[in-house]
């Protein structure tokens, strides 16, 4: 098997999204501006970025359906290695069920499908039949135990586990000391230590690392990020206003470009800048992924990404 050096393990999902007018609502009656259907979920959006700078593998299930066909080939399409798909019989492919406002703003109703039975064995069969990558990329939108025992094997196997916090729940921070990486919003983080009036990131910083976080990213929105790096040196990127078009992705694409950028050889300062400017392309743009079109577009730092040669996308239908 090919050696790929980072791995993305988790959510699968297909999102059908409306694009809601600025008009009000009628007796629970929206207008809509346009309606797309495209492949989503944190952990393909995140594969899909990666895919757009370095080769990556995505590891999760999707249903015996049409959305399951229809997410193999646009991942196929976009470079990512799919062989790591598990179709599950007994469940659908999950739905994401998605309202863009006027303003860019979304809403989202998730209907998990084949992703609640993503199961500790799937992580043990691709280990098995997989060279151990390098990065291990993981969030909370599939099982809690299929995380927390993903993050065990792969970190065991000799993974770099970079863990993202998101969708965020309490017994999260059970999960701090299991990650080489952990990357949330200062929202999660409040929520996770308990601390939910505190606004100063360098707390935030100090009190997930004493809960056993050692590398920890709080991302701020347009605000940026504060970090604490490998070394445990704090510091801080300031953030670059965005032109929204849809926030859908925006924070996968980020823990994309952060990781891709880590892999490609980038400083860790720098390849949080890198990450940035990733999520804030995705911002402007339909799609909540990046694509190869949009790595002209970033701003390169001290070091190159990895080569890659992805086809394009297959288009989203709407």
């Amino acid at each position: 098997m090919e050696h790929h050096r980072i791995c993305v393990a988790g959510s699968i999902n297909v999102d059908l999204v409306a694009y809601v007018d600025a008009s009000p609502e009628a007796a629970r009656y929206s207008g809509g501006l346009g309606f797309q259907m495209s492949a989503g979920g944190k952990s393909l959006n995140t594969a899909m970025t990666i895919a757009a700078l370095a080769p990556v593998q995505l590891l999760g299930r999707v249903g015996a359906d049409d959305f399951g066909a229809f997410i193999r080939r646009t991942l196929t399409a976009a470079g990512v290695d799919a062989h790591g798909l598990v179709v599950d019989g007994s469940a659908g492919t999950g739905v994401g069920h998605v309202r863009v406002s006027a303003a860019g703003e979304y809403d989202t109703v998730v209907v998990p499908g084949a992703n609640n039975n993503f199961a500790p064995e799937d992580i043990d069969g691709f280990l098995q039949d997989n060279p151990v990558p390098e990065y291990a990329v993981l969030n909370l939108e599939v099982p809690f135990a299929t995380t927390v025992h993903a993050a065990r094997r792969f970190r065991e196997a000799g993974a770099t586990v970079v863990l993202n916090l998101s969708p965020v729940q309490a017994e999260a921070r059970d999960l701090l000391p299991l990650a080489d990486v952990v990357v949330l919003n200062a929202d999660e983080a409040r929520l996770v230590l308990g601390l939910h009036d505190e606004q100063d990131p360098g707390i935030l910083l100090q009190e997930l690392r004493a809960r056993g976080a050692s590398t920890v990213v709080l991302t701020l929105g347009s605000e940026g990020a504060a970090y604490v790096d490998d070394g445990g040196t704090p510091g801080r990127i300031e953030g670059i206003p965005a032109t929204v078009v849809n926030t859908i992705g925006a924070g996968d694409s980020f823990l994309g470009g952060f990781v891709a950028a880590l892999a490609g050889g980038y400083p860790f300062r720098e390849a949080l800048a890198f990450a940035d400017a990733a999520g804030r392309t995705v911002c402007g743009k339909a799609a909540s992924y990046l694509t190869a079109a949009d790595r002209l577009r970033l701003t390169p730092v001290s070091a190159p990404l990895a080569p890659t040669t992805p086809k394009a996308p297959e288009p989203s239908h709407g």
